[in-house]
């Protein structure tokens, strides 16, 4: 069982390598790192250096090719993809670059999904969440709005309610401003960090935005694929 004390992700010699035309790429190579709870973490480096590839395997999206990732105390390099799921319901929130909303949902229905699929609450009190968060980021006139009816700035408010929909251990942003222009961007970093302080959650963002990572309690930086 996992104490409180204990890293909420810790990685050992943690490997990622992929075969192309010209042979066998490394893009990742020896990382080892330790994240404590409700910790703000920027992991930053210049396109290419292999901080997205980073972010996708301590949140179990994929798999290294040796090494050891701990995430919430369980070992994923254990868990198969259903396992590693499984491990992120509830206990992970996701927000993304490209927003990555359902575009055949409305604004409403992209917040209730992570906590209709996690179970465990009555619709009547999915709704009221799903109602109190869209509010919280300032579109609780817009919730009925789909996707493509929203700017960007709003697309990434959304995201941001659903990945905070479930009371996460952990948020993993990826680049979430680069989509938004600098103003919207400040705008949707501001209410991030509020949400995050308020959740109490941990957060690991992947940024090049060298202020965004100034206001995290750490910086990680890669360099072709190694921590510098």
């Amino acid at each position: 069982m996992q104490k409180k004390t204990d890293p909420v992700i810790e990685v050992r010699g943690l490997c990622k390598r992929v075969k192309d035309a010209t042979g066998e790429l490394t893009i990742l190579d020896n990382i080892d790192l330790s994240i404590r709870a409700s910790s703000r973490v920027a992991i930053v480096g210049a396109s290419g250096s292999g901080k997205s590839t980073l972010l996708g395997l301590l949140a179990g999206l994929d798999s290294a090719t040796s090494g050891s990732v701990r995430l919430l105390g369980r070992e994923l390099t254990e868990l198969d993809e259903d396992g590693r799921a499984a491990l992120r319901n509830g206990s992970v929130g996701f927000v993304f670059q490209s927003f990555q909303l359902m575009p055949h949902l409305t604004a409403f229905e992209n917040v209730t999904l992570p906590l209709e699929l996690q179970g465990g609450l009555s619709p009547r009190d999915v709704n009221a969440r799903a109602r109190t968060l869209l509010t919280q980021v300032g579109l609780g006139e817009r919730m009925r709005h789909y996707p493509k009816l929203l700017s960007g700035g709003e697309q990434q408010r959304v995201a941001l309610a659903r990945a905070f929909a479930t009371h996460p251990a952990i948020l993993f942003a990826d680049e979430p401003t680069g989509s938004l222009d600098a103003a919207t961007g400040h705008a949707v970093i501001d209410l991030m960090f509020e949400m995050n302080r308020a959740n109490g959650a941990t957060l690991v963002l992947v940024t090049h935005d060298v202020e965004l990572a100034r206001r995290c309690d750490t910086t990680i930086t890669i360099e072709a694929g190694r921590l510098i």
